[in-house]
């Protein structure tokens, strides 16, 4: 009988601890686990998330979901779905430029916008058609030119180069591993980014500059929670990347302000040079960098906080030509001095594909076109990646199973 007694007055007890264990059930997994679950790959550049590497590096980390979907973006620049991950690339081991995509796939895929068109409609700001006829060859100077700055690297290796790395790759790789990072710097490659806040310590290590990108709005807690653990090489950062894409970074001029004063341009301060976003080659992408400036001065803030020290860009078409006008207007409408962060010879208009010829014509040309212009600053090809999430296979600089392609090995010797 006092055993029942006792049981009865324990009932209370044990419904509100199951209660409790039921809540726990419905907490989210990050909280659940706390911040040392997150992984860094969480939060890089969108369309990157699809890549295998990602999905292996989230394992590893331990964390509870995998991103496996391709972005798609169709050829008006304006659009992009989500589809399933694309089937494997056979390893390319050939030297030669024409072997570097044996078994590419060519999907018109990932983050490229419509080339930059003379036909573009006109806007009340400083237009891509105006520029058209301001430049009369590709290799044209802008009449508004940016007297030239040396940048100076803050790493220890290739300091007087021009040729960075864009790393999606993480940490996890260390020397001996074919997608180390040290594998990728060669007598060219002097800093590198990760679309992210997230430094590669072995990167760090081999004496490549970091430049730190503030990928959008959501990732600002990353920012400043990461912004203690860069490394002292840290003398540039990147902001928006691709504000004027569904899909990407996808904010609005205006709204992107507030970031711009609150959160970044507090490095300025620091000694840390200032990127401005870095759009898509559609037309509406140099309306939006124009609008930030007007929208920044009218909130109330100085022409001097508002404007950039330097401006990325990204291209993806399959013209010389075409690249060479686009980058030339690019700095005739702004007159601040260009980093080229991602271009790739890829058509995304339902055009031919470059051949594999045709792309190794494109990246030595435009590279050796880079160094001879004084208002590019910097330039990353995109592709140092095992997928190249539907970019034409030709471009790639690391082949599927991590090793470096006969376009890597020239960038990093000959570029």
């Amino acid at each position: 009988m006092t055993a029942m007694i006792t049981l009865f007055n324990l009932l209370p007890t044990l419904a509100l601890l199951g209660a409790a264990l039921s809540g726990l059930e419905k907490v989210p997994t990050a909280l659940a686990h706390g911040s040392a679950a997150r992984s860094p790959k969480d939060i890089q550049h969108r369309h990157l998330a699809a890549r295998q590497r990602v999905s292996e590096n989230v394992a590893r980390r331990g964390a509870a979901s995998k991103k496996t979907g391709l972005i798609r973006r169709q050829a008006d620049g304006k659009k992009c779905r989500v589809r399933g991950q694309q089937g494997s690339l056979a390893t390319t081991t050939s030297t030669s430029p024409a072997a570097t995509s044996a078994a590419a796939t060519t999907e018109d895929a990932v983050d490229a916008a419509a080339p930059y068109s003379a036909s573009a409609s006109p806007s009340p700001s400083p237009s891509p058609v105006e520029a058209s006829s301001a430049a009369s060859s590709p290799a044209a100077t802008s009449a508004a030119a940016s007297v030239p700055v040396t940048v100076g690297s803050g790493g220890s290796v290739n300091t007087n180069s021009k040729l960075g790395v864009a790393w999606p790759n993480g940490d996890w790789a260390q020397g001996g591993d074919l997608n180390y990072i040290g594998n990728y710097i060669g007598s060219k490659t002097a800093w590198y980014y990760t679309w992210s806040p997230f430094h590669v310590g072995s990167g760090d290590q081999v004496g490549l500059e970091y430049v730190p990108m503030l990928w959008g709005p959501g990732h600002v807690g990353d920012w400043w929670a990461q912004m203690g653990q860069w490394p002292s090489t840290v003398k540039n950062a990147l902001f928006f990347n691709e504000p004027n894409q569904k899909g990407q970074c996808d904010v609005s001029a205006s709204d992107a302000v507030q970031y711009w004063m609150n959160d970044y341009l507090p490095l300025r301060s620091k000694g840390i040079r200032l990127g401005g976003a870095a759009p898509t080659n559609a037309p509406d992408g140099l309306v939006w960098v124009q609008d930030f400036q007007k929208a920044c001065v009218a909130a109330g803030n100085s022409a001097a906080d508002c404007t950039p020290d330097f401006l990325p860009i990204h291209y993806y078409d399959t013209s010389v030509e075409r690249f060479q006008e686009y980058v030339a207007n690019y700095h005739q409408q702004t007159g601040i001095n260009l980093w080229v962060t991602e271009y790739a010879c890829q058509d995304y208009n339902n055009g031919p594909q470059c051949s594999e010829q045709d792309t190794w014509n494109f990246h030595t040309q435009m590279a050796a076109w880079f160094d001879s212009q004084p208002y590019v600053e910097r330039y990353s090809p995109f592709g140092v990646m095992k997928d190249m999430q539907g970019v034409n296979q030709a471009n790639a600089l690391m082949n599927p199973d991590g090793s470096i392609t006969s376009l890597g090995g020239w960038y990093i010797t000959s570029a």
